[in-house]
């Protein structure tokens, strides 16, 4: 018998599942299953039934789920798996409070977007530049040649007149293979740092760190240590992707040089007042 928690929403939601795995299936059977009362399973049965999510055969009367709950979770939005992969991450990262970590996606075949943060959704990009967005750029960077000229091909008919202009200078094809030698992108202003990689799904994941405190000192911190910043955060992806990271890493010309005799923490170590805590 299966553990039914006691909840009427846990007790509904059993009922759905058992009816799709065993339908059809007649109630005393589907009782077989429960640890709830013969009475509590009819008032739900019933419930289903007057919202035309099961309905019982004619013949035997077993109860088979309606096409109505088809269409109710075919129109629904869901996730993608790789954001619910991702999700242990950024709440670690949320927790700590070090980081604001932002991870994006292509949505479709041209538009690449923000799909989950530690930062509140009013400051998510929708829609980034495929031509001037750092995080964009490194999620292009996994691309091989062919897939990235077709893409900027598509995305160069709605550029705007400022895109235009960077894929004509070049600085734009400079970007990308500027992020496929070092395996990813930074930026000394904001300053962030973006790195992608490709799930087993085949789809480009994009992750982009910056600090969270909007002070001197933990701007000049992640810059300084941004290397060790993002290994932190690649090793944490890939604790919770199906995917060697490591193995790429090696495989990128990072040209990067580690700190030698040193592993510096990547943890908060900035004041609130922007003064370094010890």
């Amino acid at each position: 018998m299966l553990a039914t928690m006691d909840s009427p929403l846990a007790r509904s939601t059993e009922v759905i599942r058992l009816i799709g795995i065993y339908g059809p299936i007649k109630l005393r059977d589907l009782e077989a299953h429960m640890s709830f009362s013969r009475s509590a399973l009819q008032r739900i049965c019933a419930q289903l039934e007057a919202l035309n999510w099961a309905r019982r055969r004619v013949s035997d009367k077993a109860y088979v789920l309606t096409y109505a709950i088809d269409d109710l979770f075919a129109s629904a939005q869901f996730s993608a798996p790789e954001v619910d992969q991702v999700q242990p991450v950024l709440n670690m990262a949320k927790a700590e409070g070090c980081y604001d970590i932002t991870f994006s996606m292509f949505e479709n075949k041209t538009r690449f977007a923000d799909v989950d943060s530690t930062k509140p959704p009013v400051e998510w990009t929708t829609e980034h530049s495929l031509i001037f967005s750092n995080a964009a750029i490194s999620a292009q960077s996994e691309m091989s040649e062919q897939e990235q000229k077709t893409l900027i091909a598509k995305a160069a008919t709605q550029a705007s007149p400022e895109e235009q202009t960077e894929l004509r200078m070049g600085k734009y094809h400079q970007e990308v293979r500027k992020a496929r030698m070092r395996g990813y992108v930074l930026d000394a202003t904001l300053p962030s740092i973006s790195f992608s990689w490709r799930a087993e799904t085949g789809a480009i994941c994009t992750l982009t760190v910056e600090p969270a405190a909007a002070t001197r000192a933990a701007r000049q911190e992640f810059l300084e240590y941004h290397q060790q910043i993002m290994e932190k955060f690649s090793i944490l992806c890939d604790d919770h992707f199906r995917l060697n990271l490591a193995a790429a890493r090696h495989q990128r010309a990072y040209g990067l040089k580690q700190i030698e005799n040193a592993n510096p923490s990547v943890s908060c170590h900035v004041a609130q007042d922007g003064l370094p805590t010890g």
